[in-house]
């Protein structure tokens, strides 16, 4: 009979290892693959592509109509060598580059449990939506706070413009000349 408990004891306890094997716990670190997989479920190279662009475009935009305003002599060669700069530094970007720089951070992060629930949800038809509208919320977001950020950006260059003239003012030697 001890012969059969010791047995059994061995069974069991040969099949809890083998099952603490399989069963990887919830708190192990996603592996890089984890991660690449969870960007290509997201789209993001894409999506970092797009941002870029949208965002370049505003804020070249944004940054037009302000100089427009400060320098009503400025001409439309000008803006248009301003835009070709802002479209050669764009298509230097890496975005390869920066998702392997990222990838540490997000295995920093999230464990293999949470990346697995993040894949899984934005593999469903919801999570793909979410993911389709998702510029599409953003360029519509920023267009609804592009007033409130000219009135910052204009308010930011007033300040500047202050502070260089009393900078100027400060820096002009005074006449101490007695005669």
């Amino acid at each position: 009979m001890k012969r059969i408990e010791r047995l059994a004891l061995f069974v069991f306890l040969m099949l809890g290892t083998v099952c603490a094997q399989q069963a990887p716990p919830n708190d192990q670190p996603a592996t890089k693959e984890d991660i690449e997989h969870l960007f290509t479920t997201l789209h993001v190279r894409d999506q970092m592509r797009g941002m870029m662009e949208m965002s370049a475009k505003q804020s070249i935009q944004m940054a037009q109509e302000s100089l427009k305003k400060r320098m009503p002599e400025i001409s439309q060669k000008d803006l248009e060598r301003i835009n070709s700069m802002v479209d050669r530094v764009l298509e230097g970007f890496d975005v390869n580059g920066m998702l392997d720089d990222m990838i540490p951070v997000y295995q920093h992060h999230l464990t293999k449990a949470d990346v697995a629930a993040m894949a899984a949800f934005y593999e469903t038809p919801t999570g793909q939506k979410l993911l389709r509208e998702q510029p599409q919320m953003t360029a519509e977001a920023m267009k609804a706070v592009q007033p409130r950020m000219e009135k910052m950006m204009s308010s930011i260059l007033d300040e500047a413009e202050k502070m260089a003239k009393d900078t100027a003012t400060e820096s002009k030697p005074t006449n101490t000349n007695k005669n």
